[in-house]
């Protein structure tokens, strides 16, 4: 998360992430600074820079800084909320991305970082409200979004819809799909878990181990002839691999294991 927070809050600074090596970015703006002090936009590039690798202290001094010559920059108050939210402060945080939604009302990097502020105030609805804001106005927005959303929903079936809203609108990613599933079987929606696991059973090269998993699943629930059918297209599949593969010790002991659950599932 705390990559992510600050992903989205300096991938403005573009002219900056063409440069892999850190040393030669801040060479660059040590001079730019050295040639004309005066200029805030240019500390807020090098604290943008430093808070992209971790370095909230020099980060923050660079803030002030530009604070001090430009309290009104534009964009310095998503920079400091992003900030904030990755340290913990999360109330300051809160101020200064709703003085960048002020500044910027249509910025929905800035809704998406208030939303996580939100949320860590324990504020769910006003969260959501910048979450489902966010996703409308954003045109390709990160599956972390939905599963922070998804997070907030108490609801297990408004959460897995939730996830699926994201799955259909930016595809079959993996992280959405192992959280709905997550939340299906813990909710005891063992056919939707099961479907679920044949969704991402079909994306993998190797399938025995997400087949042994449904097997697992429909016996737990007592559906014995289902779980045996899992059972046994996990054996195919594994049946299916290069020998060298097919051979290897984890897979003998997991066919060992798939032909005793076929003929006697738990």
């Amino acid at each position: 998360m705390r990559r992510l927070v600050l992903t989205l809050a300096f991938v403005a600074a573009g002219s900056l992430s063409a440069h892999p090596d850190i040393e030669e970015a801040v060479s660059r703006l040590n001079d730019a600074i050295a040639a004309t002090p005066g200029r805030a936009a240019l500390y807020l590039e090098r604290g943008q820079l430093y808070a992209q690798h971790d370095d909230t202290v020099s980060a923050e001094a660079n803030f002030l800084r530009a604070a001090e010559l430009s309290p009104q920059l534009p964009g310095l108050a998503k920079a400091r909320g992003a900030l904030a939210l990755v340290t913990g402060e999360f109330a300051e945080a809160r101020n200064f991305l709703d003085a960048a939604l002020k500044e910027n009302p249509p910025d929905a990097e800035a809704l998406v970082l208030r939303g996580r502020t939100l949320a860590s105030l324990k504020f769910r609805a006003a969260a959501l409200a910048d979450f489902n804001t966010a996703l409308e106005r954003l045109v390709q927005p990160s599956p972390e979004i939905y599963l922070a959303r998804a997070a907030l929903l108490s609801d297990p079936a408004e959460a897995i819809h939730s996830l699926d809203e994201g799955l259909e609108r930016i595809g079959a990613v993996p992280s959405l799909l192992l959280r709905a599933l997550a939340l299906e079987e813990s909710s005891g929606r063992i056919d939707a878990a099961a479907r679920r696991i044949d969704q991402i059973s079909a994306l993998t090269e190797r399938s025995e181990g997400w087949l042994k998993r449904k097997g697992d699943l429909l016996s737990r629930a007592g559906h014995k002839a289902e779980a045996r059918t899992a059972y046994t297209s996990a054996l195919d599949a594994l049946a299916a691999l290069p020998t060298w593969l097919r051979d290897s010790p984890e897979n003998l002991a997991l066919a060992t294991e798939l032909k005793r659950l076929i003929s006697n599932p738990p």
